[in-house]
């Protein structure tokens, strides 16, 4: 704690410092105006950046920056990050999972990361970024922060996407329900037998096939014995059910075979964009690429979107942080990342959005369309794109007339607005997680995580590709875990959370 009021005093002066010197000039800790920045973070696309591509000199000069870019695959990141926290050789600013996480929470309540109120308060475009009543979940018990968040919209529908083409060849309709689907995936596996039926990356894709079970994948929900308490996911029948029905799949050869062999999250979608898999589960927004490239491959491909399943079917809605950064207690010159920072949402908000006319979009009049990534060079594709990217206001989350001209640009544009009803038809109904972040539990926070490996890993990681774990097996883990601790947590998150009705992060 000592530690902590030092380097928030620090911090403070440093601040109050820079501000006399005119908002820091060309930036403290470097003679030669440029800020130099370690930066560590996660990638949902292929992981094949490059250094000093053109893109990163570009961002370079323009933000008189220098980024030394580390990244690591997203399904891979908690497991390495969590060895370079153990380090305390932190990179400048590293993606974190925020103060909801007890891992990121206890480093940072260890001194391990810099209070940045003083910094928002001098550049006021990074926390107009961010909604005020997210700020106020992030602070800590004294009002203090030290997250910056990356926003997400609570919406992220994951389309069950499907090859119009294909199914009219078949002679088969888009399915209404679950049993419907079923069967339809029996006849594709007998019409096609080069073909994966259905494909998916991982557990999270499902999220939306889940809600016509009737629950919120991976979230907390009232219980069905006492409506007014909480309780974790693995504990629910209805999502238990999700995890058997898709064993089944998967046991029949309905589900590709690759799944939980093959880590790579895109991989289910890079197999759907080659023309061999007929149907598969991705988030909504790839269907300008996913729809493009698979016309190179195949020019007859067509992509459809299967509407919510059952009376039941709607999107597991999500509360709208989806990891974000910390900056390093230790770095040099946080106050020229900070201005940077603020740079990306003011001055340099245009190349944020946009990147380099006529390397990532192209000028029509006044009009910018960006340009696919199938028609860019590979230098300046989203590998080399992702890993840059820092903030972006709440307010871009949801554009619709940027992306349609996305869709014009991928040269989809006539299926802008059949996409757009579907996004409709699965965001009519709202499975969310009732559990608020803040929401803690001493129990959770001293051994949840060493509790659920110990007793619920193993099935719940296991079973869509373990034809041999039943239901006892999994009713067993629980009733360990429960025993171990597992009901002392949910007893502490309920204790903790006085509201536990259906929260709505959708702004109004």
């Amino acid at each position: 704690m000592r530690r902590r009021a030092a380097l928030a005093a620090a911090l403070l002066a440093l601040v109050g410092t820079a501000a006399c010197a005119g908002g820091g000039g060309d930036g403290e800790g470097s003679g030669d105006g440029v800020t130099r920045f370690s930066y560590l973070r996660p990638t949902w696309g292929p992981a094949t950046y490059t250094k000093d591509g053109p893109y990163e000199k570009e961002l370079e000069k323009r933000g008189k920056v220098q980024v030394d870019v580390q990244i690591i695959p997203v399904v891979d990141y908690d497991t390495k990050v969590n060895t370079i926290l153990a380090s305390a050789d932190i990179p400048d600013v590293i993606w974190g999972s925020g103060p909801m996480s007890p891992t990121w929470k206890e480093a940072q309540d260890e001194g391990a990361f810099l209070p940045i109120d003083a910094y928002l308060e001098k550049y006021p475009a990074i926390r107009e970024a961010v909604p005020a009543s997210i700020w106020k979940i992030l602070a800590d018990d004294k009002g203090d922060t030290y997250f910056l968040p990356n926003l997400i919209w609570p919406q992220v529908p994951f389309f069950l996407f499907y090859r119009e083409d294909l199914f009219e060849k078949a002679g088969l309709a888009e399915p209404k329900t679950l049993d419907d689907l079923v069967s339809t995936l029996q006849k594709l596996k007998t019409d096609y037998p080069t073909m994966v039926p259905f494909t998916m990356g991982y557990e999270w894709h499902a999220k939306d096939l889940a809600t016509s079970f009737g629950t919120s994948m991976n979230g907390w929900e009232p219980s069905a014995d006492d409506p007014d308490q909480l309780v974790p996911w693995f504990t629910k029948d209805k999502e238990v059910d999700v995890y058997f029905w898709l064993q089944d799949l998967h046991k029949r050869g309905l589900l590709d075979p690759d799944y939980g062999v093959n880590k790579e999250p895109n991989f289910s979608t890079d197999k759907f964009k080659a023309g061999k898999a007929v149907m598969a589960l991705e988030n909504w927004a790839a269907f300008p690429d996913i729809a493009s490239e698979l016309r190179a491959v195949d020019p007859a491909g067509k992509v459809g979107v299967v509407s919510p399943l059952g009376d039941l079917g709607g999107t597991r809605t999500v509360f709208p942080v989806d990891r974000g950064f910390y900056v390093s207690a230790e770095m040099e010159d946080p106050d020229g990342f900070f201005r940077f920072l603020n740079w990306t949402l003011t001055d340099g908000a245009d190349f944020r959005r946009w990147g380099i006319e006529g390397k990532t979009y192209r000028t029509t009049g006044a009009t910018k369309t960006p340009i696919p990534d199938t028609e860019r060079e590979k230098s300046y594709q989203g590998p080399q794109v992702e890993p840059l990217s820092f903030l972006s206001p709440f307010s871009e989350k949801l554009d619709w007339n940027q992306m349609q001209l996305g869709f014009q640009s991928a040269g989809v544009g006539d299926r802008f607005d059949y996409i757009r009803g579907k996004f409709d038809a699965y965001t009519a109904k709202d499975y969310p997680d009732y559990r608020d972040p803040t929401a803690r539990s001493a129990t959770e926070d001293k051994k949840g995580t060493q509790l659920f490996e110990d007793y619920l890993q193993r099935v719940t990681e296991s079973t869509i590709m373990n034809h041999d774990v039943t239901r006892a097996d999994w009713q067993q883990a629980v009733a360990k875990w429960r025993a171990a601790g597992g009901d002392d947590i949910i007893r502490e998150v309920n204790a903790a959370q006085k509201d536990r009705s259906k929260p709505n992060y959708i702004p109004r």
